[in-house]
């Protein structure tokens, strides 16, 4: 858009308006040379730019969100990316034209999948657990193996429910008789490494690894002690070796030959994972709790001197490395100033992982893939840069609690993070099961027996599990639930101050806790239920005492709802990322169904807001939803929040620009030509 172009908006009540400086970038990123090393790619989760090397500029931005990494062909001229829907485009280089788009012939789809380097051949995890490969050019299937160790027809699998986002959503497992349901959606479920040159697979699961050769389609097993390492990170090289490493003490990182499976080298490094720059000589590190990312020179065995960075890719002797404010540079390997730079343009926010503000709405804390930090509201300064955080809570005016989430040598363990200075220190370590924020505590969800591997074989919704929460800046368990038969389905609310269970309503469990309110158990006892209707109870999130609940005769059951949480006097519930129910927690009515996405709720003031349409942000009264303001932003809407007393609301766009609304007078001041009845 031209710059003498404003985008519209409609605003009043705005009490500040703050650019977030510098704005968070997302540090899951790839930066790589082309073959010839005359374009430069970098690609984060909203798309791919291309940069030209002579001159060095900006040539092309392809918009791709939720698409596996993007490849060069051999010869440099085009590159390919396919989407985790299947389709692939093929463009020439450096901006178009579109030389080829079409699906994929996967019907059933990938749980996952990876191009090779130089496009040719695509590898494919199918919901079967059948891995594939494709020679994309003819759509030849060159090699199929299965991964499926158990390979029973009446098994019942665990389907991971937590989405890991920051805003309320259902968490836990659920069961199915398969993954089709989770194929499509870019997630890891094996290990795969295509060698530098395309022309080698190394695949690994839980139980086996191996090898297939692209050339020959045969399939080869990795040596024996190999398999102790089946946790770490490998990086297959050209020559047939594999580069082997990973956090642990115990397990130095060392070079094997694929062919002999004797180790040929020794580097002198730890990082929890390698991967190899386009110029093999080097390794690029990552992990120890470290940002961004470090580079080993292989030959000479030692570790450069590498400028802070989110992504770093190696040509020949020139070192490119885009950094966390988006400027990308070109250094010569040894040298401390580099001799080229670019701007990387600010992507819109992907979806936050997490998020918290504080109550007066003066400081706002958010996470997205591989980094996160906090901001003070009213200048927009950033106080705090560190790892991604799953959850985390302002306990007082100088103290965050931040959940750094479990990684492979980790459990879930807590920092405190002092505004003030933006230091952390450790706070407590621990935690079995996934957890998650939900509000005031901290949602632990783990199965009540041990699972001895990834299938067990039970009866719908007798998944035996233990809920419990959490104490955000001790640890302490502040109650327990368990649930051995019939289980609901847990929401959390990252925002409120509640937890919403989700029962199959003819199930006894759902009757008994019916019966904990007199006014929902008239209700209850009076209703025809069907084996599709939900009982949904709520939980005060501090204590785990039932506060109230609704029987919903519709949808098909509690598992079929994106979000459900609970504010005031409402029940608010979520289907297919755009429906929005809300229903009287007094006689279980229907409020009102709108289309939207994000709504907040705040019981204080009594209101609820949710983007309807891009950039469109509209104001509901809570207790009878009718409308009673909207406000058009220039960018569309990433997060808000209401303060502890609901008279103002903040409102972070995709840009990262904070606004901070008052709210106090709005059911006095409602503007001309609004209307008032619910939409």
């Amino acid at each position: 858009m031209p710059q003498s172009v404003r985008p519209h908006e409609e605003l009043h009540g705005v009490l500040s308006r703050q650019p977030l400086e510098p704005p968070l970038r997302n540090a899951d990123v790839m930066l790589r040379y082309s073959p010839d090393g005359r374009t430069l790619m970098v690609q984060n989760p909203s798309g791919v730019y291309l940069f030209s090397r002579e001159p060095f500029t900006l040539r092309a931005h392809m918009a791709a969100e939720e698409v596996y990494p993007a490849r060069f062909s051999r010869d440099s001229q085009e590159i390919t990316v396919i989407g985790y829907g299947l389709t692939l485009n093929r463009e020439k280089l450096p901006g178009g034209p579109i030389l080829e788009q079409r699906e994929l012939p996967f019907h059933d789809g990938c749980l996952d999948a990876d191009l090779a380097p130089g496009a040719e051949f695509f590898a494919c995890l199918t919901p079967e657990l059948n891995l594939v490969l494709y020679r994309l050019s003819t759509n030849e299937l060159i090699f199929s193996a299965s991964l499926d160790q158990l390979n029973s027809p009446n098994r019942i699998v665990y389907i991971p429910l937590d989405p890991d986002i920051a805003f309320p959503s259902p968490f836990g497992f659920r069961l199915a008789n398969n993954w089709d349901s989770m194929a499509n959606k870019g997630l890891k479920f094996v290990s795969m490494n295509f060698s530098p040159d395309g022309k080698m697979l190394l695949v690994r699961n839980e139980s086996e690894a191996f090898t297939v050769d692209l050339t020959t389609r045969r399939k080869a097993a990795l040596a024996g002690w190999l398999h102790k390492r089946m946790q770490a990170s490998f990086a297959l090289q050209n020559d047939g070796s594999v580069l082997v490493a990973s956090g642990e003490k115990e397990a130095p990182p060392v070079i094997v030959s694929l062919k002999t499976g004797g180790i040929t080298g020794n580097p002198s490094f730890k990082a929890d994972s390698v991967r190899l720059a386009s110029n093999p000589r080097y390794a690029l590190l990552s992990g120890l709790g470290l940002p961004g990312v470090r580079v080993f020179d292989l030959e000479q065995n030692r570790e450069l001197d590498s400028p802070d960075n989110l992504s770093i890719d190696i040509f020949g002797n020139e070192m490119a490395v885009l950094d966390e404010r988006g400027s990308l540079f070109v250094y010569r390997v040894g040298e401390k100033l580099p001799f080229l730079a670019a701007d990387l343009p600010l992507d819109s926010l992907p979806v936050l992982r997490a998020a918290a503000v504080t109550p007066a709405l003066d400081r706002i804390a958010f996470s997205v893939d591989g980094n996160s930090a906090a901001f003070q509201v009213a200048n927009g300064e950033r106080t705090y840069t560190g790892p991604r955080f799953s959850a985390a809570n302002f306990s007082d005016q100088a103290l965050a609690s931040l959940l750094l989430p479990r990684d492979r040598n980790n459990p879930p363990r807590m920092l405190q993070l002092a505004l003030a200075s933006g230091k952390t220190t450790p706070a407590w370590i621990g935690g079995k099961g996934r957890v998650r924020s939900g509000g005031p505590v901290l949602l632990e969800y783990a199965l009540a027996t041990p699972i001895g591997h990834r299938f067990a074989v039970t009866q719908e919704n007798d998944i035996p599990y233990r809920l419990r929460a959490l104490d955000p800046a001790t640890g302490q368990e502040l109650w327990k639930r368990e649930f051995f038969e019939n289980s609901p389905v847990p929401f959390a609310d990252p925002q409120g101050e509640r937890v919403v269970l989700g029962w199959n309503a003819q199930s006894l469990h759902a009757q008994s806790a019916a019966k904990r309110i007199p006014s929902v158990w008239e209700i209850f006892k009076h209703a025809k239920i069907s084996k599709l209707d939900s009982y949904f109870e709520i939980l005060d999130a501090r204590s785990g005492k039932s506060i109230g609940g609704v029987l919903i005769q519709a949808g098909s059951g509690p598992a079929s709802y994106d979000a459900a949480f609970s504010a005031g006097d409402a029940l608010f519930l979520s289907k297919d990322g755009k429906r929005v129910s809300v229903y009287s927690l007094q006689d279980g009515s229907l409020k009102v169904r709108l289309v939207g996405g994000i709504p907040t709720a705040n019981a204080q003031n009594n209101l609820f807001a949710m983007e309807q349409g891009p950039a469109r942000l509209v104001i509901y009264d809570l207790a009878t939803a009718a409308k009673l303001d909207q406000q058009i932003f220039p960018d569309s809407i990433a997060y808000t929040h209401f303060s502890a007393d609901g008279n103002r609301l903040l409102v972070l766009t995709r840009h990262q620009v904070a606004y901070v609304l008052d709210l106090s007078g709005v059911r006095a001041a409602r503007p001309s030509g609004s209307d008032p009845r619910p939409q």
